[in-house]
C-alpha cells in the first residue's frame, strides 16, 4: 500500500492527486473484432491463469467465457477488487506460485 501511495500520487497545489495518463482514455483507431480476437486466443497453447476479484467493478455478475482457450484456470478471489494483487496479496502470490510451479 505504501509503494502504491508513494509511486501512484503526485503533489499538486491542492494536495495529493493520483497519477493518471489521460492517453489511456484514447480509443484505438482500429475496430475491435471479437471474432478475430477469439481466433487469435484459440491459438494460445500454454496454460493460462486468470485471477478475478469477486468485488471487482468489471463484469461482476458475468460468467467469464473461457471457451476460446485450451488450458485455462479461473480463480475468483474473495475480498478482492480489480487489483487482486493489491487487495489480497498473500492469496494472489499463493495462486501464482502454485501455477508457475505446476
Amino acid at each position: 500500500a505504501r509503494h502504491l501511495t508513494v509511486e501512484g500520487t503526485r503533489q499538486t497545489e491542492h494536495g495529493l492527486a493520483w497519477k493518471f495518463d489521460n492517453f489511456t482514455r484514447a480509443g484505438s483507431p482500429y475496430e475491435f473484432n471479437m471474432e478475430d480476437a477469439r481466433d487469435l486466443w484459440n491459438q494460445i497453447r500454454c496454460p493460462i491463469l486468470i485471477l478475478w476479484g469477486d468485488e471487482s467493478w468489471g463484469r461482476r455478475n458475468y460468467d467469464l467465457d473461457t471457451s476460446p482457450f485450451h488450458d485455462v484456470e479461473v480463480v475468483k478471489i474473495a475480498g478482492a477488487g480489480h487489483w487482486v494483487q493489491h487487495d489480497q496479496f498473500g492469496v494472489f502470490i499463493s495462486h501464482v506460485n502454485r501455477f508457475l510451479n505446476a
